[in-house]
């Protein structure tokens, strides 16, 4: 039974493996722990953009730190949605990972963000725009540019307005360090098509909110080139969801 104020994401539960075991273990965080070691440093920073209710944020972080002895992490992790956040600080807490994992933050990306804990806890489709935040704006990310090694979102883009995607690149352009990574995980498009079930999760999704839908990968790819940040390549995952990496130049 989960303890008071920690929600549930079925859908994270299922894919923090295939994630953490697919890509970041034996991908990204091998190239931005080598980035880090040419600078002396044998500790990474993490944005988790759109953490949800943090079952990511605890599994990630606690399985780089179990495997790489000597190094350490300080893992943020972001969500507009007030009650996902209580969510992931009380996960924190109850994993005893605080010397590790800041408290979460509210950044809004664009004009509304996203959350990747939409698993029925809450029956608001703003994803986040009701809540105050910040909204990727120069200013706003100022006194964080250059300064994570990895930025991550898992299953934001599609259940989001495109704007929240505009602004995830604007942040995640501003904030990584040259070299630095960022991995968008979820459906997508690629060539104007997809697997037939995510055609169909692609017009259930437009169903419920006009504004969301399965994007088109070279859309994306094309905004976060226009924010400095590289396609690197795009790694099959269960489901017929990807894995898309982007590197800061």
């Amino acid at each position: 039974m989960a303890s008071a104020g920690i929600l549930e994401s079925p859908s994270a539960e299922r894919n923090k493996g295939p994630i953490y075991d697919t890509v970041l273990a034996p991908i990204i965080f091998p190239r931005v722990m080598e980035n880090a070691a040419t600078e002396g440093r044998k500790m990474i920073s993490v944005l988790e953009l759109a953490a949800g209710c943090g079952v990511h944020t605890i599994h990630f972080a606690s399985s780089f730190l179990s495997a790489n002895e000597g190094w350490n992490v300080e893992w943020h992790p972001s969500d507009p949605d007030a009650e996902a956040r209580a969510s992931i600080d009380a996960r924190v807490q109850e994993s005893k990972l605080g010397a590790s994992i800041v408290p979460a933050n509210g950044w809004i990306l664009g004009v509304s963000g996203g959350t990747a804990c939409g698993d029925g806890h809450r029956g608001k489709d703003d994803a986040g725009s009701s809540q105050h935040g910040t909204d990727g704006s120069a200013d706003a990310y100022a006194q964080h540019h250059d300064a994570f090694d990895l930025a991550l979102c898992v299953n934001m883009i599609h259940i989001a307005p495109w704007e929240a995607t505009l602004g995830l690149m604007e942040c995640a352009g501003r904030v990584l360090r040259t070299g630095g990574m960022l991995m968008c995980y979820g459906p997508y498009k690629v060539g104007g098509t997809a697997a037939e079930s995510n055609l169909r999760f692609d017009q259930s999704l437009r169903s419920r909110n006009a504004s969301w839908g399965v994007r088109n990968l070279e859309d994306v790819t094309e905004v976060a080139k226009s924010h400095g940040l590289e396609f690197v390549e795009s790694v099959e995952m269960p489901a017929n969801n990807l894995s898309v990496l982007f590197r800061k130049v």
